[in-house]
């Protein structure tokens, strides 16, 4: 037997009126988390009530209605810095704010499901008390906790840490109906750990097709402009989490070595996390403020999505960890969408979806082997649209939203009529 079931794609059930009742629980701000965000809204849009717990961009509690789903943020902000302690009892404040505005709210509403987002993967214990009273909970786990922290503590999976982050893992897979997950390899990994495997189901973090509509586009002419122009601009860009294990400091680097061959290169860099502060500081030290611009902060996909259609190349030099081995960047399939060549690293995950080798791929993503892929896609750009419209087309004639978001919309009915 498979480790991982990928849920099957059907019709919504029929019939009008409210489907049914759901708390969505996640220590993330609403509206620059697309996985969250299009999962409740998919929801609303199936004729569910939707009720969204969530951390405050500014520390203050308050309920609105957003895309047809009452959001609750409650009183705190994300934590951004180097403590690990910090992190944990900022997760651990989040996890008593969340777990009795959930409760409270479902003596008053009944939540027929709780839909529960990591990390960590302890949060699910916010759905423990609703759970008892009859709801259905949902453990959707975005990043695998184990791998993360063995790249964060430089040890092996048998270190103690990582056995007691492994055991909280299984455990809180063992409180949920059932275990989502946005990849296959993961939900194969999450099998391994000791998940039961027929609770496991993938449902691929694609891009959102009101947003994000497959196309192709032709190459820029001003790119047939010599590289060495310091008229002709090459835009690049990244768009997302700012974290060492991404690797954006091999992007400001390859900036750097490629920055006589093609002076017009220009990084765009729209996030935050906790490598922020290393980044402004090595983009200081390389000279490199009139080259790369950073947005200090997440913002709606929505702004950034001129920006993006407006870029020549997408950078994303993932380092090669155990972490991100189990990660395919939903960014990577946005880039894809508007026909935007990629550069990036072939992990486990994106080989297992795009094969063992292809041009665009950055073998061994340090700032020497960016700038050759950089100089490669600047040198050879209708190539290389031509190899995206390729990816383009096996990817979306494969995975595309409008047919793989009927299969979570079965998941709820199921979950909600069943025993």
């Amino acid at each position: 037997m498979s480790a991982t079931t990928e849920i099957t794609t059907t019709n919504p059930a029929p019939g009008g009126g409210m489907r049914g009742r759901i708390a969505m629980v996640a220590y993330t701000h609403y509206m620059t988390d697309p996985r969250c965000r299009r999962e409740a809204a998919l929801a609303a849009e199936g004729g569910w009530e939707v009720h969204f717990f969530a951390l405050s961009s500014d520390g203050k509690s308050r309920t609105s209605t957003v895309e047809g789903i009452t959001l609750h943020e409650l009183p705190m902000p994300r934590y951004r810095g180097g403590s690990a302690a910090a992190y944990v009892l900022s997760y651990l404040r989040f996890f008593v704010l969340a777990k009795w505005a959930v409760f409270r709210k479902h003596l008053k509403h009944r939540f027929d499901i709780v839909h529960v987002n990591t990390m960590p993967d302890f949060m699910v214990g916010t759905a423990l008390l609703p759970r008892m009273l009859g709801a259905k909970v949902i453990l959707d786990i975005h990043d695998v906790m184990p791998e993360i922290y063995m790249t964060k503590f430089r040890v092996d999976a048998s270190h103690w840490k990582i056995r007691l982050i492994k055991g909280i893992e299984v455990l809180s897979g063992a409180c949920a109906h059932k275990v989502l997950t946005a990849e296959h390899p993961k939900g194969t990994l999450l099998a391994e750990h000791g998940i039961p495997d027929d609770k496991i189901q993938v449902l691929l973090n694609l891009p959102d097709d009101a947003l994000f509509v497959p196309q192709f586009t032709l190459p820029d002419p001003a790119l047939s402009a010599p590289a060495t122009d310091p008229n002709c601009e090459f835009r690049l860009i990244y768009h997302g989490t700012l974290a060492h294990r991404l690797g954006l400091d091999n992007a400001i680097g390859a900036l750097d070595v490629i920055r006589d061959e093609i002076p017009g290169a220009r990084l765009q860099l729209f996030g935050d996390g906790d490598h922020l502060p290393d980044l402004h500081a090595m983009t200081d030290a390389a000279n490199l403020s009139d080259r790369v611009w950073f947005s200090d902060a997440f913002q709606p996909i929505e702004t950034i999505i001129p920006a993006i259609r407006q870029a020549h190349l997408a950078v994303l030099p993932t380092r090669h960890e155990i972490s991100t081995d189990y990660m395919l960047p939903t960014k990577l399939l946005e880039y894809l969408a508007f026909g935007i060549p990629s550069i990036f690293t072939p992990t486990k995950t994106v080989r297992h979806y795009f094969g063992d080798d292809h041009p665009l791929f950055i073998l061994d993503p340090t700032p020497e082997q960016t700038a050759k892929k950089i100089r490669w896609v600047r040198a050879n750009y209708a190539e290389a649209k031509r190899l995206t419209a390729e990816l383009q087309e096996s990817w979306y004639s494969r995975y595309y939203w409008p047919e793989h978001k009927k299969s979570y919309l079965r998941l709820l009915d199921e979950l909600k009529s069943g025993p």
